[in-house]
C-alpha cells in the first residue's frame, strides 16, 4: 500500500515538554482526515514537523509527502 503522506515514529520535545511521542500517521490518496485533540495535545506541533518548520527531536523510522497532480 502506497501512501501520500506517511509520518512513522515522530516524537518532537521542547524543554520540560513532550508534544508527540510516537505518533504515526499514514495518509491514502483520496482519504479524508481530521486531527482532533484538547488544546495543547500536541496538534500543531505535529503539523509543524510535516510542513518543515519544527525538526524532529528524535529520528523518524520515515517521513515521507508525495505531491499529487
Amino acid at each position: 500500500m502506497e501512501y501520500v503522506i506517511e509520518m512513522l515514529n515522530i516524537t518532537k520535545e521542547f524543554p520540560g515538554i513532550k508534544a508527540n511521542d510516537n505518533i504515526t500517521v499514514q495518509l491514502k490518496k483520496g482519504e479524508i482526515h481530521a486531527l482532533l485533540g484538547e488544546n495543547g495535545a500536541g496538534k500543531s506541533t505535529l503539523m509543524s514537523i510535516l510542513f518543515g518548520l519544527y525538526q524532529l527531536t528524535r529520528d523518524a523510522l520515515k517521513l515521507t509527502v508525495k505531491l499529487l497532480k
